[in-house]
């Protein structure tokens, strides 16, 4: 036993050299008391309740990036409007496009009938589209949408496409059937049979 305390004793030793003291408690407060189910609830009824109000907000289901139906965007300054500005990309119909040249030009229809010659860098539709790309069957018009909460524009391209003819259209069911092509002036010649 006089081994153990004597162990004991000199371990103390060892650890009190070289550390500093601990630091002294902190005295312990009375626990308050708990407050009483009354003053709850008296506490919480003074608290005012907060109801939403629209009023000065922006509505959160309006499409931001959008235009409302009969409104026009303002006119670049020093910019008038072009005939096809008077409808919106979806009513007018892509009729012919010429490519190959140092120029390509496309042929736009509008909702009457009338045709309308575009080159790139033409303006098409109520919002301001540039026409950016004519291709073989195609053309690509990128409009710009303004965010106008943040004040970032955005480029959307949208592409108008060449409607496929009746027989453009049997011919590609044909070959997706995987029927041969073969042009008219290399078809055999057919007897008729009647010699």
């Amino acid at each position: 036993m006089n081994r153990v305390s004597f162990l004991l004793s000199l371990a103390a030793l060892a650890a009190a050299c070289g550390s500093p003291p601990p630091p002294p408690r902190a005295p312990r407060t009375a626990a308050q008391p708990t407050k009483a189910a009354d003053e709850i609830d008296a506490s919480q009824q003074q608290q005012t309740m907060y109801v939403y109000s629209p009023v000065g907000k922006r509505d959160p289901f309006q499409n931001v990036f959008g235009m409302r139906e009969g409104e026009t965007r303002a006119l670049p300054p020093g910019r008038k409007a072009t005939p096809l500005q008077k409808w919106s990309l979806d009513q007018l119909r892509l009729a012919l496009t010429v490519t190959g040249t140092a120029s390509p030009l496309a042929m736009l229809e509008d909702p009457e009938n009338r045709g309308w010659p575009v080159r790139v860098g033409d303006f098409v539709g109520k919002n301001w589209g540039k026409v950016t790309s004519i291709q073989r069957d195609q053309i690509v018009v990128t409009e710009t949408i303004t965010d106008h909460n943040t004040g970032r524009v955005y480029p959307q391209n949208i592409t108008l496409q060449v409607p496929k003819s009746q027989g453009e259209q049997d011919d590609l069911k044909a070959l997706r059937e995987g029927e041969e092509m073969v042009p008219s002036s290399q078809q055999p010649a057919q007897s008729t049979g009647g010699r």
